[in-house]
């Protein structure tokens, strides 16, 4: 009887698509490799803000090399004490907390209790804290495991953990709050292990970094079933799908989740929230919110299903099925702004005026980050460029594309910006653009620039490419970047290369042998781009010589000879190149009757001019007309005409609008 029960359930679940344990089976064909696996069983104590868990691990070796340690981040021991990586690299300083003030109940911990292998074996005393590149021998963010057998290419290894934590209250994302619970890089987890060659790595070895304040993170692709007991009425988000509840009769409450090919696994827990659910297509959208803030519910999920659809049809359909936001309450705020895997959370507003689009601001990113980072999971630690531009440059598209390209972010009748603008105004309102190059490690930018750099300059390079090689090209060139690199680990030149197969096969040799010369001024260089136009000049010249001839016998003046002749001009436009960038640029050259030539001049030299004969003067001339060029950092001087306007009202807007970003750019921290 039970072998009939037992062939009837597998048989079922072949139909249906489930596992005998009633979780989906959301890939049937894995999306990625899937080296690193995780099965999570957590009890949250909300009195004494604890979690006790025990936690499966099954890493597979899909390297050539063999493996002697495995690496795990401690995220939690940042908040350990003042002594940790993190701390001293914000100088104690915790989104306006100063670190040296905190409480004791307020600091963290995370300990591995006890670790076996699948034959019960116990590996607790193979552990050791491990300090990477830094010298902070007291940092404990880093965890090695000594391997007693090395573990051959193909291998895999199955380990089981008994491990502990203390919740830090909410400062710099994660953390509790009275009764709100947000749990990111709250458990031992895996780094990645990087053979020779990957991402251009020189040597093979365990990418696991300590945790630093102005990186962020770097994670292996695996498939998550977690389970959480939480009291019994609080409400539960988190990665991937809930496949089963159960009440425990004891005052709490299991939730199951099941998630596949993803590289981290969050989750939220509060009593607070109301749960608000619509669906896109595929995709069901979960919206955890507090009721006060249930003015903004429908600029959530529009701003969502925008995402979803701009990417379904530009780039590449979202694959999974779920996609939750969290919308922090005003105590937990600090939590807010963040992505992971199907799971993002976003600041909440008090009825924010629709005028300034803060909560589909902050939708649309974290949401791009799905893509860039989730799915083609960079290093945002070592590569923060390729995550954070990439996602403020398609962001910007986004929101310019539904919300228009000017008002996209503020839409005032006297004041309007939009998000590509916006990036722009963040570029050119640092103190010093040229502090570093883009692609360095967060921890590496001693003197500032890390977020305006890796945000917004990396977006202005991708619109300049953009503008450079059109918009068609640009959208092949990502489409075929995501194909290639989905569910995998680029590092930059990963992408520059596919940027010159693309635009090779475009355009053949029309911008050179390839494009390196574009990356080595804007990515791995710190010059700025400032193009102008020096000066116009409309000479006459006369079609006869001047002076006292002898005509018919007679002597005969000037105007008696050219009675009816006419005169012409001798017209010139000379352009500078103030900047140390070079781009080919159109230059618009407009004439007194209405005609028009598009120039093009290399933009290699100092100075440049274009000379014409003809019988209309030149009216006025603009450099690069349709700002392919958006890294230009000077679009006034631009243009000029003959006629100078006694006063440039737009220079007083302009003085205006830096002031207005500087305002934008406090809050965007959290983006």
């Amino acid at each position: 009887m039970n072998y009939y029960k037992i062939l009837f359930l597998a048989i079922l679940s072949l139909v249906v698509g489930t596992t005998l344990q009633g979780q989906e089976v959301m890939f049937p064909e894995p999306l990625s490799a899937r080296p690193a696996n995780y099965d999570i069983s957590v009890k949250l104590d909300t009195e004494q803000k604890t979690i006790l868990a025990e936690e499966s691990i099954n890493w597979k070796n899909i390297s050539p090399d063999t493996i002697h340690f495995l690496q795990f981040h401690l995220y939690l021991n940042a908040f350990k004490n003042t002594q940790s990586v993190f701390i001293q690299d914000a100088g104690g300083n915790l989104r306006g907390t100063n670190a040296a003030n905190l409480e004791d109940k307020d600091w963290s911990w995370i300990n591995v209790d006890k670790l076996t292998d699948e034959s019960g074996k116990d590996l607790t005393n193979n552990l050791e804290y491990v300090h990477a590149e830094d010298s902070n021998e007291n940092d404990q963010t880093v965890l090695q495991l000594n391997l007693t057998e090395p573990l051959l290419p193909g291998e895999a290894i199955n380990l089981k953990m008994d491990w502990s934590s203390k919740i830090p209250k909410v400062r710099v994302r994660t953390g509790y709050s009275r009764d709100y619970f947000l749990n990111v890089q709250w458990y031992p987890k895996l780094g990645v292990y990087e053979p020779k060659g990957m991402r251009g790595r020189a040597e093979s070895g365990w990418n696991c970094h300590p945790y630093h304040a102005s990186a962020e993170y770097y994670g292996d692709f695996g498939n998550y079933n977690v389970d959480l007991t939480v009291p019994e009425d609080f409400k539960v988000g988190a990665t991937g799908a809930l496949f089963k509840e159960r009440d425990n009769k004891d005052g709490t409450k299991t939730w199951w989740f099941h998630a596949e090919d993803v590289i981290d696994f969050a989750w939220v827990a509060s009593p607070e929230f109301q749960i608000i659910e619509q669906q896109w297509k595929h995709v069901k959208i979960r919206l955890f919110i507090i009721p006060e803030y249930n003015c903004c519910i429908e600029r959530y999920f529009e701003s969502a299903k925008y995402s979803l659809e701009y990417f379904d049809e530009n780039l590449a359909t979202y694959p999974f099925n779920t996609l939750t936001m969290v919308v922090p309450p005003f105590h937990g705020i600090n939590s807010g702004g963040m992505e992971y895997p199907t799971f993002i959370t976003t600041p909440g507003t008090y009825a924010f005026p629709s005028n300034i689009r803060s909560p589909e601001y902050f939708v649309i990113h974290e949401f791009v980050h799905q893509y860039f980072m989730m799915m083609i999971a960079t290093n945002e630690q070592e590569d923060a460029w390729m995550d954070e531009g990439f996602t403020s440059y398609y962001k910007s598209r986004i929101l310019d594309h539904y919300y228009g390209d000017k008002n996209s972010v503020v839409n005032y009748d006297f004041f309007h910006m939009g998000a590509m603008e916006f990036f722009r105004s963040r570029y050119l309102g640092m103190e010093n653009r040229k502090v570093a190059e883009i692609p360095r490690p967060g921890w590496e930018f001693p003197h500032g620039g890390y977020r305006d750099l890796a945000y917004a300059k990396t977006a202005m390079v991708l619109r300049t490419l953009e503008g450079i090689i059109g918009l068609e090209t640009m959208d092949d060139v990502l489409k075929a970047y995501f194909e290639k690199w989905s569910f995998k680990h680029p590092g930059g030149q990963d992408f520059i290369d596919v940027v010159n197969e693309v635009v090779t096969q475009k355009h053949g040799t029309e911008f050179g042998e390839n494009m390196d010369w574009f990356f080595e001024q804007t990515l791995y260089g710190t010059d700025v781009c400032d193009y102008s136009v020096a000066s116009i000049s409309n000479r006459t010249v006369q079609r006869e010589a001047y002076g006292i001839f002898d005509h018919k016998g007679m002597k005969a003046t000037t105007k008696e000879i050219n009675q009816d002749k006419k005169y012409k001009y001798n017209s010139r436009v000379v352009l500078n190149r103030l900047g140390e960038l070079k781009f080919p640029i159109e230059v618009l050259v407009h004439f007194e009757n209405g005609d028009q030539k598009l120039e093009k001049w290399d933009g290699q030299g100092r100075a440049f001019d274009f000379q014409y004969q003809g019988d209309h003067k030149i009216d006025w001339v603009e450099i690069d007309p349709e700002q392919k060029l958006y890294m230009d950092i000077n679009f006034l001087n631009n243009s000029r005409r003959i006629k100078e306007e006694k006063k440039t009202v737009w220079k007083y807007v302009t003085e205006f609008m830096v002031k207005v970003q500087n305002a934008l750019q406090a809050i965007s921290f959290l983006a």
